[in-house]
């Protein structure tokens, strides 16, 4: 064995073909003199065979063949004990030795309490531990294609942190995929729960419930605020209450009023009469007036018009943020989705400004986001509701550390995910990966040296993920474990149902259910 190379980053080894006859790629190896030891994966192979020159009386042999190994450096050994961080390299006369199971599991052992596991690493078959603190306080990340096992890993996470005394976490579930665990409080919006319309704020409301957008309809937003003040409106950036019919029975005033002009009929019948004009707003509200209609009939968002006063709120956010349950999910799958983007919105800006308030003071808090891509994109096209929502995602990712609120994300699609977010996560739990751009977001984000190995997530069976980051000590594949309480997320076997289902024809009951007011 020779040495080659050594940079930074690699190593590149010379030997012969019975040496390391067995070698893997993704195997361990270790290189070291007789006082640094390097901890290094190997990441390529070439056998070359070498031709000798042959004279006219010389046999023809069994070439001789060379191996190069190229190896990726990912850590070194302290005491006999993993470390990420290298504070020197060995010289040029180094040894090349496979780290076995036994040396593996000596290298990771957990560190105890701080600690928790997901699986184990396919391998070594050992458990994959993962420090807790860590984790959750320093944002993380889980992608991976459809199908890959991202719902499967979540709910195994969120079973290990269950049962802590006082794990408190909100996930966003826009399929409705968790919230029958046993130890999650499940709010189901739009079916078990009303969200009153007044939550989303009188500006949310109009931007995001109305579409009515501020910059293109003067007269629409003049009218809308003057009966909203009328109604005794206090703040229209917060959630206080208002009586919605109140202000759409004044609106619909508004678009038939007469005023006066302050002369009199003469003669006629209507001789001594006030004369009258069309008010500023007669005939200009229609069409703002039919869409507040709308959604007032539509049996869709009955939700939103409940007769629930300003102590609903309360209620709720101490629902959210307290309860008796370590996680609380926010089940929006009965909400349209055009609402159930702007639900999110509104609870993970007051669950911010609330931990902000009491910095310290409460209990650390997680937001799980499941789907984040639907509600926390990487776009310029944004509206301004659009971006101020993405914003608050944002400000948590930056600042939420500080005040006990951090970001749990999922995603089948990270290079339509919020590049802010994704730089502000330190951990990464990368699944099956196909897409290239998807692929090259994930590289971009993860520490220097863990590029190399998102390219061999195309290859992982589903359940098979790579763990990457301050929380787990060594990128290697982990093959997740089931919870003991599984989401509901199973993938529909297509070729089985067709095979045993006949097609139901008659679907006029399901479209007049579809067409109810």
């Amino acid at each position: 064995m020779k040495l080659i190379k050594m940079l930074p980053d690699r190593v590149q080894i010379k030997t012969d073909e019975l040496e390391f006859a067995d070698i893997r790629l993704n195997d361990l190896v270790k290189i070291s003199d007789d006082e640094v030891s390097l901890v290094t994966m190997v990441c390529g192979m070439t056998d070359t065979d070498l031709t000798p020159d042959l004279g006219e009386e010389d046999y023809i042999t069994a070439a001789e063949s060379v191996k190069v190994i190229d190896c990726r450096i990912i850590g070194s050994l302290k005491k006999n004990r993993f470390c990420k961080a290298i504070d020197r390299y060995p010289t040029t006369m180094v040894r090349m030795e496979r780290i076995t199971g036994a040396e593996f599991s000596r290298m990771l052992k957990s560190q105890g309490g701080a600690c928790f596991t997901i699986g184990k690493y396919t391998d070594y078959h050992c458990a994959a531990w993962i420090d807790g603190n860590k984790f959750f306080q320093r944002h993380a990340c889980v992608v991976g294609n459809t199908g890959a096992g991202k719902s499967e890993t979540v709910a195994r996470i969120l079973e290990e942190a269950a049962g802590l005394p006082g794990a408190n976490l909100v996930v966003f579930d826009i399929h409705g995929e968790y919230g029958h665990l046993s130890y999650a409080d499940n709010l189901k919006i739009g079916e078990e729960l009303s969200f009153p319309i007044w939550m989303f704020g009188f500006s949310g409301m109009v931007a995001n419930i109305l579409k009515v957008r501020e910059e293109s309809s003067s007269v629409a937003m003049a009218a809308l605020r003057k009966c909203y003040y009328a109604c005794g409106g206090a703040n229209e950036n917060k959630p206080v209450y208002f009586d919605y019919r109140k202000i759409l029975t004044m609106l619909q005033e508004l678009n038939v009023q007469q005023v006066g002009t302050g002369e009199v009929y003469k003669t006629g019948d209507k001789a001594g009469m006030e004369k009258t004009t069309k008010g500023d707003f007669n005939g200009r509200l229609s069409g703002l007036i039919n869409t507040m209609e709308a959604k007032l009939h539509d049996r869709r968002y009955g939700f939103l018009f409940t007769d629930d006063g300003q102590e609903c709120l309360a209620r709720m956010i101490s629902r959210v943020m307290g309860g008796e349950k370590p996680v609380k999910v926010i089940d929006l799958s009965c909400v349209p989705h055009d609402v159930a983007i702007p639900v999110i919105g509104v609870i993970a800006k007051l669950v911010y400004e609330l931990q902000r308030m009491r910095a310290g003071a409460n209990k650390p808090i997680t937001l799980v986001c499941d789907e984040a891509h639907v509600y926390i994109p990487n776009g310029l096209q944004l509206s301004a509701s659009e971006r101020r929502m993405v914003e608050t995602f944002e400000d948590i990712a930056k600042e939420g550390r500080k005040f006990g609120i951090t970001l749990f994300v999922a995603s089948q699609r990270p290079s339509e995910l919020n590049k802010t977010i994704m730089a502000q996560c330190a951990n990464f739990i990368v699944g099956k990966l196909n897409n290239e751009s998807d692929k090259s977001m994930v590289k971009g984000m993860l520490p220097d040296g863990n590029e190399d190995v998102v390219d061999g997530t195309t290859m992982f069976a589903p359940g098979d993920v790579l763990l990457i980051g301050d929380a787990s000590p060594i990128p290697l594949k982990v093959h997740v474990e089931l919870a003991k309480e599984r989401p509901r997320s199973g993938t529909i076997a297509f070729w089985d149902e067709w095979g045993q289902t006949a097609r139901d024809s008659d679907y006029a009951p399901l479209v007049a259910e579809y067409l109810k007011d």
